[in-house]
């Protein structure tokens, strides 16, 4: 009321607001009423304020504000000889002055706030514009202000207010004129008694500015001789720093000023720590509720329960500390490897390492397959498939095994009759994996319907026994009710749905019989499409006509049509009029060659698996033909590898990998060399860092040779040679390519996976299990887990990336110079068009 500046301190933004509104007109007289009672109430019994005793009768008073009703209010104000409670009542005058410690004088003041309210500003994080304002005026008479405690930290409030920027650049610039010395380094003291030597008629245009000056310094010294800022912590904060830092607000850089804490027993801090020891001393030793007790128990308690809170907090964060450091170190290994890769200049030991750790582990799996090594040549089939560009062949694993089954045929027709044999073989190992995958089917089928119509019953049973019960509706209810639960459409007259109202056998036998049949036809759909879409075939049956037969029968008939289409099959494809002889006799010259190069041989085997059929286009209906595989490698060859030690194995496979390695860079440098030669180039035009490139490999000697020479010109050992090289350069970029974009986008899936870890090992402590244990074992694993998926990633490319050819990167050109040429159509609607079905 005297004009302090205040600032009060809150623990959070809803607090500050909540103070806020505690401030307004209507709260603040409800306070004064409040504060009348209470003083007629001492006045009356001959009381002194001081006394610290519970009074009962005044125990209502202890309500809060909004709870407080007035009309008994009222009556505790007459009871007491009050005659008005009207805060402005002439009578309550002295009153008030007497219970706030104020003086006549200051009764403006006093009126002014019980009519408006507190006048004050709120500053918090959502007022962040207007924080450097609020702030600077804290310090200003008459200023009020709510604030978080870790609002406008950082700033020095001044007292009496800011002075503006510009006001007192004005004033030095006048002081430049008419005094000694340098005015931007005076202190603000020494300003105005300089100022105020000299004469006010010379001021001039500064008069304004200056007459500013004394009315902020004035106010300085008015707000200083009441005792400087005054600090108020509504509440005790957690942490100690951040009370001492709302304390340190108060008497900075020599002002004077003080601070003042509250603690109310019901603060988290307290209700937490030690609260309701202090609330039982409390109601021991009769103390009132709204008397406020200052003891260095108290404060001991306080500064013990910031201790153990600060204690916990730390606790915690060393605790997230440590799971994050788990992260943290599997983070670094991700970004060294990540550096590695754009640092090093030739990755091809790399990623070969890579592909030696993930084949190694892949065929030591597969070699302990019971199935046998197929899914092994089935995963290196699909990892490394047979390459026919450019000149460059290698083959798959699967058909190097097959080339090496033929040695020195010697004679067309001893090759023609090896051929069919391998044919033959191939064949018949998949033709026998076919019929053991459809045995293994029609079992899981059988099991799956024999577990589904269990599960079925037992709906059936449980709906049954609710019936009994006088459980379900009307008659089409309980048709459509059991359709639901069973998942199963069915057709029930009213006779069985009245039947099994009473559990009648007849009716519960006629539901089974549907459930039944049509659970029979569904599976049975699915086997006929499975083996129609696989084997290729039509066959021409209804699951409709077979619902009715037994499983054993269904097992026989199935397999009896597996077995015939796989007979057709082979005597379409085998024997002396099938399509391979006829492929063979049709490339004699194939043959003659294939007898002398490895690579036609390839090109032969391969010829054999490839077939054509003739259909028909579903929306045409014009007549196609359409590329068939009649017969794969991978089965036959996996009983060559039966039996073979796995270290054997092993090294056949890596060194036919890596030698299909240097074959795609003999490929991709080929391809180098072509483009060069199309745009007219020579190696001695090239750029100085690719001329580096070039010497350290192939030397300078060979380097100025050949720098100036049309590229056609070179010899073929020199066109190899720098095939390779170019090669190597190119591989290596993709290697580069490959790397980072697997680790990149593996990297950020297991970050979430991480997170989602982080999370749930929290349940594991109801197992009595260290979260923390479990989350470094399991990320453990999970990190190992994603190294293979990066390998597995990497090397499932490696083989099939393919340069694109200068033809077809010319036809995409000229596409798209036709596109950009065309003019832009405007979108039309189209009509719908009904479609009769």
């Amino acid at each position: 009321m005297i004009g302090r500046p205040q600032l009060v301190g809150t623990t959070s933004v809803e607090n500050s607001e909540y103070l806020s509104e505690r401030l307004s007109a209507s709260n603040v007289r409800r306070l004064i009423e409040v504060l009348l009672i209470r003083h007629a109430y001492m006045s009356h019994h001959n009381l002194k304020e001081d006394d610290t005793l519970s009074t009962p009768e005044l125990d209502q008073l202890n309500e809060s504000l909004d709870k407080l009703r007035s009309v008994e209010i009222r009556r505790l104000g007459r009871d007491y000889g009050l005659q008005s409670l009207s805060p402005l009542d002439e009578s309550n005058k002295q009153s008030l002055l007497d219970i706030f410690s104020l003086s006549s004088e200051h009764w403006d003041r006093l009126e002014a706030v019980i009519k408006g309210g507190v006048q004050h500003q709120v500053l918090n994080a959502r007022k962040h514009t207007e924080e450097s304002k609020i702030i600077a005026d804290a310090g200003a008479f008459g200023a009020v202000t709510l604030a978080t405690n870790m609002a406008g930290r950082g700033v020095d409030i001044k007292l009496g207010g800011e002075l503006p920027e510009e006001v007192l650049s004005s004033v030095n610039r006048f002081l430049a004129e008419h005094v000694e010395g340098d005015p931007y380094n005076m202190r603000m003291q020494d300003r105005l008694r300089a100022l105020q030597e000299i004469p006010r008629e010379t001021y001039g245009d500064y008069v304004e500015d200056i007459q500013t000056f004394f009315n902020y310094m004035a106010e300085m010294k008015r707000v200083r001789q009441l005792g400087g800022l005054h600090v108020i912590g509504s509440e005790r904060h957690e942490a100690r720093r951040i009370d001492n830092q709302l304390r340190g607000r108060a008497a900075r850089q020599g002002d004077p000023g003080s601070s003042r804490f509250f603690l109310s027993l019901e603060d988290d801090l307290m209700r937490l720590f030690g609260g309701g020891q202090v609330e039982a001393l409390l109601s021991r030793l009769n103390i009132d509720e709204g008397v406020p007790i200052e003891s260095g128990i108290v404060g001991r308690l306080v500064e013990s329960s910031q201790k153990r809170v600060e204690g916990a907090n730390f606790d915690v964060r060393k605790h997230l500390l440590e799971y994050d450091d788990v992260l943290n170190s599997q983070r670094e290994r991700i970004y060294e490897q990540r550096e590695r890769i754009f640092d090093k200049d030739d990755l091809r030991e790399d990623v070969t390492e890579m592909l030696r750790t993930e084949v190694s582990r892949r065929i030591d799996e597969g070699m302990q397959d019971e199935e046998g090594p197929w899914k092994l040549l089935a995963y290196l089939e699909d990892t490394q498939p047979p390459m026919d560009l450019s000149g460059v062949t290698h083959p798959s694993y699967s058909l190097k095994l097959m080339m090496d089954r033929i040695n020195n045929p010697g004679s067309v027709d001893v090759l023609q009759d090896e051929l069919l044999e391998i044919a033959s073989d191939a064949l018949g190992a998949w033709h026998d994996h076919l019929r053991n995958w459809a045995e293994s089917l029609i079992a899981q089928s059988e099991m799956s319907y024999e577990t589904q119509f269990a599960e079925r019953m037992d709906l059936l049973d449980t709906f049954v026994e609710g019936l009994a019960y006088g459980e379900g509706g009307n008659t089409r209810d309980i048709s459509n009710e059991l359709s639901e639960l069973v998942h199963v459409p069915l057709r029930l007259p009213n006779q069985v749905t009245e039947g099994l109202k009473v559990r009648e056998r007849d009716a519960i036998q006629e539901v089974q019989d549907q459930v039944k049949s049509t659970l029979m036809q569904i599976y049975l759909r699915r086997l006929i499409l499975t083996f129609e879409q696989r084997l290729n075939d039509n066959w021409n049956i209804q699951a409709s006509d077979l619902s009715s037969l037994s499983w054993d029968e269904v097992h026989k008939m199935l397999i009896s049509r597996v077995t015939d289409t796989l007979k057709r099959r082979e005597d379409y494809v085998l024997g002396e009029a099938g399509e391979i002889a006829k492929d063979l006799n049709s490339n004699q010259d194939m043959m003659e060659e294939a007898l002398q190069d490895r690579d036609a041989l390839m090109r032969l085997l391969l010829l054999i698996t490839q077939g054509r059929v003739i259909t028909f286009d579903d929306r045409t209906h014009r007549r196609m033909i359409k590329a068939t595989r009649r017969l794969t490698y991978i089965f036959s060859a996996a009983h060559q590898l039966e039996g073979k030690p796995v270290e054997e194995v092993q090294q056949d496979v890596l060194r036919h990998l890596e030698t299909a390695q240097d074959k795609l860079a003999l490929v991709w440098g080929q391809a180098e060399l072509t483009r060069l030669h199309n745009a007219g180039h020579t190696l001695g035009q090239l750029t100085g860092s690719w001329q580096e490139r070039l010497i350290a490999q192939i030397g300078q000697t060979d380097f100025d040779r050949l720098k100036d020479k049309s590229i056609d010109s070179f010899s073929s050992d020199d066109q190899e040679r720098l095939a390779m090289v170019l090669g190597g350069f190119a591989q290596n970029r993709l290697y580069r390519q490959l790397l980072l974009s697997k680790i990149s986008e593996l990297w950020v899936e297991y970050l979430t996976k991480v997170e989602a870890l982080r999370v749930s090992v929290k349940m594991e402590a109801y197992g009595q299990k260290d979260p923390l244990v479990v989350y470094r074992s399991e990320a453990s694993t999970m990190f190992s887990e994603l190294l293979s998926d990066i390998r597995a990633g990497v090397i499932s490319q490696m083989f099939r990336a393919r340069m694109m050819s200068q033809e077809d990167l010319k036809k995409i050109q000229e596409s798209a110079k036709q596109a950009a040429s065309q003019p832009e159509k405007t979108p039309t609607k189209k009509k719908k068009s009904r479609k009769r079905h």
